[in-house]
């Protein structure tokens, strides 16, 4: 606990829990805005108060309860724009997911006239395609994960905030209020999408023939099959 809980005594009784003050054995009925801490009658007068800031309880509930209020405000509003950003970066990685599987389609379909002879061929490209998509997507999906970071760590926050906001007991409040070693700063960090597309012109249909065939001997007459090989003319 800190000094000041320590410095007070719990009444039960009463339609409110009544702090007292140790020195003087006085309710506690003002709240110091400059130290902070909860004050009866007599305190007004010491010296230790002196041209000290004085606030009655429920006017500093209420001030507090403004400032979390704004804090609750501007986490919800953070929370909304993550949230966008986050299914922003869904789409995002949905549509190159949808681009890969399109590819993928595609490169099958050149192969199903050579299947028998490309089979270790096709193989290879679906090898270097997933690498490609996992070069994309790699920072795409840090990306996610961060944003969900953020948003958890918001939600974390909205819910501390909540709790405290949800606290009946208007001594109680403050004790605890004014024992935070400082307020949740708004997290104004600035999240974005990060881009990311496959590399598409090297799996393009010239390039991906010219290269399948590559190990081909070219013939005038384009593809024809002799001596067991497929030959291309480019």
């Amino acid at each position: 606990m800190t000094e000041t809980a320590r410095a007070l005594s719990l009444n039960t009784e009463g339609k409110e829990s009544k702090l007292q003050c140790e020195e003087h054995q006085e309710e506690l009925k003002l709240f110091c805005e400059t130290d902070k801490k909860l004050i009866c009658l007599i305190c007004v007068t010491a010296r230790e108060h002196k041209s000290h800031s004085f606030l009655p309880i429920k006017e500093a509930v209420e001030s507090y309860k403004e400032q979390i209020k704004t804090s609750l405000e501007t986490l919800t509003k953070s929370k909304s724009a993550v949230e966008k950003v986050e299914q922003q970066q869904k789409q995002k990685i949905s549509g190159v997911r949808e681009q890969s599987q399109n590819q993928l389609t595609y490169i099958t379909s050149i192969f199903a006239e050579l299947r028998q002879m490309l089979n270790e061929k096709e193989r290879l490209f679906h090898k270097e395609l997933r690498e490609e998509e996992e070069s994309v997507l790699n920072p795409m999906e840090n990306n996610l994960r961060a944003i969900q970071e953020k948003l958890n760590s918001i939600q974390e926050k909205l819910l501390k905030l909540q709790k405290r906001m949800n606290q009946t007991n208007s001594l109680i409040f403050l004790k605890e209020e004014t024992r935070q070693k400082r307020r949740m700063s708004d997290d104004r960090q600035v999240l974005s999408v990060t881009e990311g597309a496959l590399a598409i012109g090297k799996f393009d249909h010239p390039f991906l023939l010219n290269k399948v065939f590559s190990v081909f001997t070219e013939v005038p007459d384009g593809i024809k099959r002799g001596k067991n090989i497929f030959v291309l003319n480019r």
